[in-house]
């Protein structure tokens, strides 16, 4: 019996999880790099950005091409019921003093024209593609920044699903012990040895391993649907998360202090005060003249009876110029200046209130980093002490010296003391990743967080 009892209750290794983790490396599945890189390229809100930057691409064009010569062919025909009349003076006919009514015209009048125009000077114009260039460049930000909320956000639930598996495993394993104890203590039992309420506090305990089963099966199931919406992966494809041990258990004991930050959503904000800084430019300028060349030409053609012939055609051709200078609007372009100089005020107060978030932020996460690793090793020792207390009760028990509650007490602080223990590496992990986004450099390094 002492020997089937050892049998039964080897010793709990440190880390339970890393050979199903070794031996899961063969398996397939989705690391979360693997993850991240799906999400990249099917996460909906980034193709939404996507779609987003093409249509500023072809915005910047349509601006561009009213610098290029503006060309038009028109046409007109119009017949009159009855030819208009034009009043002449009498004198022209020797009838001073009176007023000769005289129609003049053709019933039937077709004119055909081209039209070319071209902008020679319009400073105003200028600034409207300085400002759909800046618009382009302002939706890949957006773009990046997205992404880097992504990472993040990937990165999270990932580790989520990382922690639930985990706990998962603990689980089955501890269940696997109960279901051999429970055996044991039954043929004990039937010899006498041992008493029956024993049995029933075992069956107890399975039962509960087998509700938390229950619930963390269910857990795992919502995560990784959440998981791939985040990726843009569709719900029904099956999906199952891969990782190597060095994802867990590697941490380091280097923390960087406060250094600067490269934030995208700072960049945003400064292209936006660009952007107006240039629209304030753009009001200045619609206070110059704007200066255009042109080119006409056209014929027409009249008759009373509508036969086109070689006669009468009429031709013309046009060459000018065209300026438009200004004089005043009601003071609508200085009353646009000083709302834009008020949004620029506003985007200023937003850069300075963002730096001391992203600065707030970088701290917290720093001390969340430097704690966490500390409470790794707390964990560590922890699980250690539980370990040891939980070998050396079943040897007690094995010899009769205490009861099967003791036995009882101490698995169970050996199952907390593991679940524990994990949940920690993996705040250890989610601390770096929120390090790396308050610094701005999560995008650029991320496979320092999943080598």
């Amino acid at each position: 019996m002492k020997y089937q009892l050892k049998k039964i209750y080897p010793l709990f290794f440190l880390l339970l999880f890393v050979t199903r983790i070794n031996a899961q490396e063969s398996l397939g599945g989705y690391r979360l790099e693997k993850c991240i890189d799906y999400a990249l390229k099917g996460n909906n809100v980034i193709q939404q950005h996507n779609s987003e930057i093409g249509e500023s691409e072809y915005k910047r064009k349509e601006q561009q091409s009213q610098l290029l010569p503006q060309v038009s062919i028109n046409s007109q025909y119009d017949r009159y019921i009855e030819i208009p009349s034009t009043i002449l003076p009498g004198e022209i006919i020797g009838q001073p003093g009176e007023k000769i009514s005289v129609q003049a015209g053709t019933k039937n009048v077709l004119d055909l024209s081209a039209r070319l125009e071209q902008v020679i000077y319009d400073p105003s114009l200028f600034q409207g593609i300085k400002i759909a260039r800046s618009n382009v460049e302002l939706q890949r930000l957006r773009k990046s920044l997205t992404e880097e909320e992504v990472i993040y956000n990937v990165s999270h639930v990932f580790y989520e699903v990382m922690s639930s598996e985990e706990e998962l495993r603990v689980v089955d394993t501890i269940s696997l012990k109960q279901e051999e104890l429970f055996q044991i203590i039954r043929q004990k039992v039937s010899e006498g040895a041992s008493r029956p309420i024993d049995l029933n506090r075992i069956q107890v305990n399975i039962n509960n391993l087998k509700l938390r089963k229950k619930e963390l099966i269910n857990v795992i199931f919502q995560q990784k649907n959440y998981l791939k919406t985040l990726i843009g992966m569709p719900i029904e494809d099956l999906f199952e998360i891969n990782y190597t041990s060095s994802e867990l258990i590697e941490i380091a004991d280097i923390f960087p202090s406060v250094t600067g930050y490269n934030y995208i959503g700072l960049d945003i904000l400064e292209k936006q005060k660009d952007i107006i800084g240039i629209q304030i430019k753009q009001e200045k300028r619609k206070y110059l003249p704007v200066l255009s060349g042109l080119i006409a030409g056209g014929y027409q053609f009249q008759s009373d009876k509508f036969q086109i012939t070689k006669d009468p055609w009429a031709s013309s051709v046009v060459v000018g110029l065209r300026l438009r200078f200004p004089i005043f609007d009601g003071f609508a372009k200085r009353n646009k200046i000083k709302q834009l100089r008020f949004q620029q005020q506003n985007i200023d107060f937003q850069i300075r209130e963002k730096q001391l978030e992203l600065d707030a932020n970088q701290r917290n996460a720093i001390n969340q980093l430097q704690t966490s690793y500390e409470s790794i090793n707390e964990q560590k020792n922890n699980l250690l002490l539980a370990e040891d207390n939980y070998n050396k009760t079943n040897l007690l028990y094995q010899e009769g010296l205490i009861d099967i509650t003791d036995v009882f007490n101490t698995e169970s602080t050996l199952f907390n003391s593991k679940i524990s223990y994990i949940k920690e590496l993996i705040n250890y992990k989610k601390s770096h990743i929120d390090l790396l986004k308050s610094q701005g450099r999560l995008r650029n390094n991320i496979k320092a967080v999943i080598k």
